[in-house]
């Protein structure tokens, strides 16, 4: 039987792009944002290219 590890190794490009988004979402909460500012709605849009 093989041994796991505690936890899901994260490599170092992958743990930035945690950070980023745990700044990004501190900073949405500070300013008290709404998916709507950024022009997101709550439905789905796909383009579709042919």
């Amino acid at each position: 039987m093989q041994s796991q590890p505690p936890k899901k190794y994260v490599f170092l490009n992958q743990k930035r792009k945690l950070g980023m988004i745990k700044k990004i979402k501190k900073k949405i909460d500070k300013f008290d944002l709404k998916p709507e500012d950024f022009g997101f709605n709550k439905k789905l849009i796909i383009n579709k290219q042919n």
